[in-house]
């Protein structure tokens, strides 16, 4: 897996950690968020409750759909299980 760019913002006291620790945390940081942003994870984690049509499911392929959709449908909620 190729590392992925991204800009974090990290609020930190410098005189607290080094810029060893610092590249560290980053380094977590960065790997549990590319954990999280897979499309398995969200499909076990997330699911679409469509009041259109009376359902909610959490199926992979309805998922993909939603979130590539560029305008929203009315009455389509996205939903964390949690």
């Amino acid at each position: 897996m190729k590392p992925v760019e991204r800009d974090l913002l990290i609020l930190l006291h410098e005189e607290r950690y080094s810029e060893q620790q610092i590249q560290f945390a980053v380094k977590q940081i960065s790997e549990m968020l590319s954990v999280v942003e897979t499309m398995d994870y969200l499909c076990a984690v997330m699911e679409v409750a469509d009041c259109n049509k009376s359902r909610v499911t959490s199926k992979r392929t309805v998922l993909e759909k939603v979130f590539a959709r560029k305008t929203q449908r009315a009455f389509e909620f996205v939903i964390h299980k949690n």
